[in-house]
């Protein structure tokens, strides 16, 4: 069977085959935020794999085991099955034990839809697994959308606690397999598309066809459109109280980053939003941020939110939901474009970490920003063991960029304290427009690294090469 066209998750799919490979049963969770490809990795797996895939949906019991009775019934030929479906999980899973020898893969997509219409689920399948389901090349593979109750599953808490034999979390893809879904774009643009959707697959596709400004007026800016309500949805399925989280999140788009000033806008006890920030981070909506140079322990983190669409929709979508809701949204997305290289500059130091990962001076053991006191540098890497570092900084504007970015950043590194005297320094500028004269012989003189965009382009994108 041919399923939708799978992108990146080589590592994903290598790690599905070769349990599948392996004599013995596996049970294996996959889960990820919603729209990210779950469903679209497994169906890949399953198309060189014997196996079946369920899709579980909101309905009974009843409902979701005659579904599956019909689908077992017409993929296999067992017509019977039709007339006489199962009415147990019990009776399910043991017609698998009993009717498959060799290596067999079940999935169960959406399994938290399952558990809704049964709670009891986990212990059955627990049941189901200590006394038969290991003992088989069974490969049970449940998946879900819902971070927290997959998680749940995993914990010492769920019956299914120690049964799984792997876990996949399936996360956002990075720039450079998000380029594949906007072939019919400009580099430039990709970069655009990219800082509104982030690695999301299915925002991507939204934004694969027609112009820039016109994804963004009809896919976002439209009440109808599903990204314009996709947060709403997506903070009410996993929390139970989303007005929090909300101004947790809205506080963190508009720039208060650290727990002081979260709690200063948002007007909750310190304790209460470190609480929420906490579950924030599990599910992987907010990362805390330090200083390279600072021990993990340090205090003067910051928190950032790790989707670029979550970014972009508080930005424009929350604050404007009135403008969107009176149907004036053409103003509203001229008014995007216009701040165009702003939003894009905020990712753009993330494109440009992924090229240096791509394009080592030399090996890294940690990448990361620095700051100080007012001073900040885009991007640090150093090597722990030769003691080599490497000061980074990154422009995105329509201008060139001349000597001063240069002279200012080698002024903050003296207040870089790694390393001591003797570390090993490399500079590099990473410029969307290029260098000045003035800055490439000065980059020839003191062996400064630099890459404009035709650089990033040929690194990203290499059969479209400039």
């Amino acid at each position: 069977m041919k399923y939708l066209k799978c992108i990146d998750r080589e590592q994903e799919l290598a790690t599905l085959n070769e349990r599948f490979e392996r004599s013995g049963a596996e049970f294996i969770v996959v889960y990820g935020k919603r729209r990210i490809g779950k469903s679209t990795l497994l169906q890949k797996f399953m198309e060189d794999s014997d196996g079946i895939y369920f899709f579980c949906r909101i309905e009974s019991q009843k409902e979701m085991l005659e579904r599956f009775s019909s689908q077992i019934a017409e993929e296999m030929e067992l017509e019977y099955l039709k007339n006489a479906p199962f009415t147990t999980w019990d009776s399910l899973l043991d017609f698998f034990v009993g009717n498959k020898t060799g290596n067999f893969a079940m999935i169960f997509d959406e399994f938290p839809y399952a558990i809704s219409a049964n709670p009891s689920l986990p212990s059955i399948f627990q049941d189901y697994w200590d006394r038969k389901l290991k003992k088989t090349n069974l490969k049970i593979i449940i998946c879900g959308s819902s971070i927290a109750m997959m998680e749940s599953l995993l914990g010492y808490k769920s019956p299914l606690y120690g049964r799984r034999t792997a876990q996949i979390n399936v996360g956002q893809m990075d720039f450079k397999n998000s380029c594949k879904f906007l072939e019919k774009h400009s580099f430039e643009e990709k970069i655009t598309a990219y800082s509104i959707c982030g690695g999301t697959p299915a925002y991507l596709i939204e934004f694969s066809d027609a112009p820039i400004h016109r994804c963004i007026e009809d896919k976002i800016f439209k009440k109808d459109a599903f990204m314009y309500n996709e947060v709403p949805f997506l903070l009410r399925e996993e929390l139970k109280e989303p007005r929090i989280y909300f101004s947790i999140l809205n506080a963190i788009s508009t720039g208060r980053t650290t727990l002081s000033e979260i709690v200063n806008h948002t007007g909750y006890e310190k304790g209460t939003i470190t609480k929420y920030l906490s579950v924030l981070s599990d599910l992987k909506l907010v990362k805390r941020r330090i200083s390279i140079t600072e021990s993990a322990k340090s205090r003067k983190g910051v928190y950032v939110i790790d989707d670029n669409f979550i970014v972009f929709w508080f930005r424009y979508v929350f604050s404007n939901i009135e403008i969107i809701e009176m149907n004036l949204s053409s103003e509203l997305t001229k008014s995007v474009m216009a701040e165009n290289n702003e939003m894009c500059s905020r990712v753009f130091e993330k494109i440009c970490t992924e090229f240096l990962l791509m394009n080592r001076p030399f090996e890294f053991t940690a990448v990361g920003s620095w700051w100080h006191k007012g001073d900040e540098i885009d991007i640090i890497a150093l090597n722990n063991i030769t003691k080599e570092i490497l000061f980074c900084e990154c422009k995105y504007t329509k201008t060139k960029t001349d000597t001063d970015l240069y002279l200012n950043l080698v002024e903050k590194t003296k207040n870089v304290r790694w390393g001591g005297a003797n570390r090993k320094e490399t500079y590099c500028l990473i410029s969307k427009s290029g260098f000045t004269r003035r800055m490439k012989q000065l980059a020839e003189r003191d062996n400064i690294l630099l890459f404009d965009q035709k650089n990033l382009e040929e690194a990203f994108i290499p059969s479209k090469a400039c």
